[in-house]
């Protein structure tokens, strides 16, 4: 079905997986995956590294995953209004993304802050310097490279995506030359790749930004294509991403991985066999929904441990590989469970507070149209 300025909310595409509340079941799935496949990479880059945990060392890929999904998603929900008028919309759009990233992230650089204090050991290869803590309450963290609560340098370029989709959806929703905009955004993603040696491992600066604005722009046009001629095709979505996942592996080159992502979210979508019947269990949602706050109490939690370990005169690196495996498996259920709560009693709650307080108030400040 074809996404247009004319459509009317009925004619909108309906996903066959999609729920009341407009999410995509399998991709909350997908997004769980996600999430603690980097919550182990940072538990073997930064927390114990003697773990040596086994599949982990490209999960930073992950990352590039959820600014697809994030793409797609943000396309589905609020692509057709802000392709319409992004005049009279943008404010909705922007009360719903704000009131979805910014308490949680507040919290958690907050707690990051209070274990520096209360423990004085700043630890790992991080900053946690003045300068770099004034970027944080203004999403501007990754032009400092990493710092504080250190994976919120995806939470600070997508926010800035975001602000470019508000001007550039109704080229990328409904534009006449998506397949230009598209071959645009590959092709800038595989020159960053290639001059970073291969590697799509770039967290800082405009590297970081043009990684995020490539891959969350072809998040936007899959959603366009699949909408108006992807559908029901999982059969060979698999077959083309094992593709692209083989190549990578040969070229070394991440960005033959991106394309082996989209094709997983088109296979993700409509499947039914194994994988499709896992991505949509109550566990995989629940970690779904979960997500964004296992993304971001990971490093404050597995701070915590580190330093509790280093207040008993006893650091981590002194641990075995089972040991610190076992430190690992138990870190990242207490995240989990922390993230369970967060979702429940801080997120959810003050997300829907925002949303709901913030209309009265915006009106005062902000005109509700761009001339």
């Amino acid at each position: 079905m074809c996404i247009n300025m004319a459509d009317s909310d009925q004619n909108r595409p309906i996903l066959s997986q999609t729920d009341s509340s407009n999410r995509i079941r399998s991709l909350d799935g997908l997004r769980g995956i996600a999430a603690i496949a980097v919550m182990l990479l940072h538990f073997n880059t930064r927390f114990l590294p003697q773990a040596r945990l086994p599949f982990v060392d490209h999960a930073y890929l992950a990352v590039d995953l959820f600014f697809l999904l994030s793409g797609f998603v943000m396309a589905h929900v609020y692509g057709h209004e802000l392709a319409s008028d992004w005049r009279t919309r943008w404010r909705k759009f922007a009360i719903a993304r704000f009131a979805r990233i910014y308490p949680l992230f507040a919290l958690t650089t907050l707690a990051m802050v209070v274990i520096l204090v209360m423990t004085g050991r700043p630890v790992g290869p991080v900053s946690f310097s003045a300068n770099s803590l004034k970027l944080q309450p203004f999403l501007l963290q990754q032009w400092h490279n990493l710092s504080w609560n250190y994976p919120s340098w995806s939470i600070s370029t997508e926010a800035e995506a975001y602000v470019i989709f508000i001007f550039l959806a109704r080229p990328l929703v409904a534009g006449r030359h998506a397949p230009l905009i598209a071959a645009c955004c590959v092709a800038a993603l595989s020159a960053l790749c290639i001059s970073s040696g291969g590697s799509l491992n770039l967290y800082s600066g405009s590297p970081a930004l043009v990684r995020t604005i490539t891959e969350f722009s072809l998040g936007v046009l899959l959603y366009r294509a699949y909408s108006r001629r992807l559908r029901q095709a999982p059969q060979w979505a698999a077959l083309i991403a094992l593709s692209f996942a083989g190549m990578a592996t040969i070229t070394k080159q991440d960005f033959l991985v991106i394309g082996a992502f989209v094709c997983l979210i088109c296979y993700s979508i409509d499947t039914t066999d194994v994988f499709g019947r896992f991505l949509n269990c109550p566990l995989s949602m629940a970690l779904g929904s979960w997500s964004y706050s296992v993304y971001l109490w990971h490093a404050p939690m597995h701070f915590a441990v580190m330093n509790a370990f280093a207040t008993c005169n006893y650091s981590v690196e002194n641990l075995g590989r089972l040991g610190a495996r076992l430190l690992a498996l138990a870190t990242a259920l207490m995240v989990v469970v922390l993230a369970a709560f967060s979702n429940k009693y801080f997120e959810n709650r003050v997300r829907r507070s925002l949303i709901l307080h913030s209309t009265a108030f915006t009106d005062l400040l902000i005109p509700r149209t761009f001339p």
